[in-house]
């Protein structure tokens, strides 16, 4: 393989910049096209109206309704497969390792050229990687810019020749000669090819209907939500798709703006950071004495532990709430910390990969005068720090998921979480006595709410995999 070289790393670093100022242009343009979204009003004999044929002016050119949301639905189609995009290249190029290239690497970078102009209209990109990716082809393979104009000249015109379908004929009867002599290794071969075939089949059918299983809910979910309110109070049959002109963007901004969502996000956050660090303390602290000091009774109380989760956590919510009932901390945010901030789960969890830490270590340690929490700080975490990054990642999860037990201590609204905050009446419409639910801005919440945990999963999707898939080292 060859190397990258620094004329090829500059112009991908070029490119890569390019394609983050332009992400954070249609930020900027995405922002600015939400704030000048007309929100509907709410009347008391009407209920809810909606916004209509309404006209936007935009760099001094008059925009419909339609128009604005034909520009909201590409500009966030093009963050979504961007940004990802630029971030990788970031990581790619902060990697100080030596990138070596190949047949995929000038395939790579001709992708991301013609992807450019085509999805997002960025000329500028596309230009710097075409001729990076024809540079490297030239490295790899010999052949250049030049060289491939010239290939493609002469298949156009060979295939106007018809020398293309000659050699396509030429290339069939080789296949043909080859599969003639062939035919007895596939007679015996072919049932087990078929086999083969059937598993992979069946295999896959199986991961597509479980896929499409999790995936339609969360899909209705978000087309709902980009439909009107009039919509979905009047049509018998619903749409399964939502054309860009016609979807609702509308819907996020009025939860955004009536579901006070920045207060209970602040709440949320404060309240899911330090029951996540309490649990990461005590979870650390407990599987350090669990799996290397030794006390009496230490595996009578570990299985003591073990036992308690075979017991439905519905049960533990009555005690917790008479306990902190006693305590006066109901409708506090104590009540949403403390009770949390350890997990039987999490303590077996660390205490496995602990436990696979070799003992040699520990006695050497402890010859060297070092002492427990010390060697916990300079051994045993480093070690077992994939387990506890998904610790970490799970723990601040649940707690923005957290439902139940948020809505039974807490009263004040003010203090609600954002996940009690949803099935608050803000999304009921009250019309002449009658309380209609919202449901188009209901679930515009909800995958305002949703969106974090899938942008947290899949930017530590590989420290979550690392943690499951690794425990500590072998001993």
């Amino acid at each position: 393989m060859k190397r990258y070289t620094k004329r090829i790393r500059t112009l991908d670093l070029i490119a890569t910049l390019i394609d983050l100022v332009f992400v954070i242009f249609v930020i900027y343009g995405l922002s600015y096209f939400f704030s000048i979204l007309a929100t509907p009003t709410r009347d008391s004999e009407a209920g809810i109206t909606e916004e209509i044929n309404t006209v936007y002016q935009i760099l001094g050119s008059d925009v419909t309704s339609r128009g604005l949301n034909t520009l909201i639905s590409l500009s966030i189609g093009v963050l979504i497969i961007f940004v990802p995009i630029t971030f990788q290249n970031i990581k790619r190029l902060r990697n100080k390792e030596i990138i070596e290239m190949d047949e995929w690497t000038y395939r790579t970078q001709l992708l991301y050229a013609f992807m450019s102009p085509l999805l997002a209209f960025n000329v500028f990109s596309f230009v710097i990687r075409l001729i990076n990716g024809y540079e490297i082809k030239e490295i790899v393979q010999g052949s250049g810019f030049r060289q491939s104009m010239i290939d493609y000249k002469n298949w156009i015109v060979d295939l106007f020749k018809g020398e293309v379908f000659k050699r396509m004929k030429q290339r069939r009867l080789a296949r043909k000669e080859i599969i003639n002599k062939q035919q007895d290794l596939e007679r015996i071969t072919r049932n087990d090819m078929i086999m083969k075939v059937v598993r992979m089949v069946a295999t896959y059918t199986f991961i597509t209907l479980f896929a499409l299983f999790i995936f339609i809910p969360f899909y209705w979910m978000i087309i709902t939500a980009l439909k009107t309110h009039t919509e979905l109070t009047t049509s018998l049959t619903p749409r399964f798709f939502v054309p860009i002109s016609e979807m609702q963007w509308v819907n996020f901004k009025v939860a955004i703006v009536e579901f006070n969502f920045w207060r209970y996000m602040v709440n949320t956050l404060v309240v899911g950071i330090l029951s996540m660090f309490g649990t990461v303390f005590t979870t650390i602290l407990a599987a350090f004495a669990f799996s290397r000091l030794e006390f009496k009774g230490r595996d009578f109380i570990f299985s003591v532990l073990l036992m308690t989760m075979m017991i439905p956590g519905e049960l533990y919510t009555i005690t917790n709430y008479v306990t902190i009932n006693k305590l006066g901390w109901i409708d506090t945010r104590n009540a949403l910390i403390f009770p949390f901030m350890t997990s039987v789960f999490y303590i077996f969890f660390l205490r496995q990969t602990f436990k696979q830490i070799p003992d040699t270590l520990y006695r050497a340690a402890q010859v060297d005068g070092c002492s427990d929490f010390k060697y916990l700080s300079r051994v045993m975490i480093p070690i077992g720090k994939p387990t506890i990054t998904t610790i970490t990642i799970l723990s601040a999860i649940g707690a923005w998921d957290a439902y139940i037990w948020p809505q039974l201590v807490t009263r004040t609204e003010s203090k609600f979480l954002i996940s009690v905050a949803l099935r608050s009446t803000n999304f009921n419409d009250n019309v002449e006595g009658q309380v209609r639910p919202l449901y188009h801005l209901q679930l515009a919440a909800t995958a305002i709410v949703t969106i974090p945990l899938l942008i947290v999963f899949f930017a530590l999707k590989k420290y979550i995999m690392a943690g499951v898939g690794r425990s500590g080292t072998k001993g």
